[in-house]
């Protein structure tokens, strides 16, 4: 697909991105108030919750970089294309 193509199929997949990070976003935000009284009680993380947490931002992250023309690669929000982690969460003592 030519760049003029490409940089034109970028302003309705914006929307379509701004609706998953939009509702991505808020999910992560409730699940974040979770993960601190877990922490805060519990005395430790939890490594789902924060995995979630860092795919989100990694998602982020590659949406940000595909609307910005810094990459032609489309970001998949599910699926085996879906985020990895750009940084594994470390748990530890």
């Amino acid at each position: 697909m030519g760049e003029r193509v490409e940089a034109v199929l970028r302003i309705p997949l914006a929307f379509l991105y701004g609706v998953i990070v939009g509702i991505w976003g808020f999910v992560v935000g409730v699940v974040t108030v979770i993960h601190w009284l877990h922490t805060i009680v519990l005395g430790r993380r939890h490594k789902g919750i924060a995995g979630f947490t860092n795919r989100y931002i990694t998602y982020v992250y590659t949406v940000y970089r595909y609307l910005w023309l810094t990459t032609n690669e489309r970001a998949w929000p599910f699926g085996e294309r879906g985020p990895s982690e750009l940084e594994p969460v470390k748990m530890g003592r």
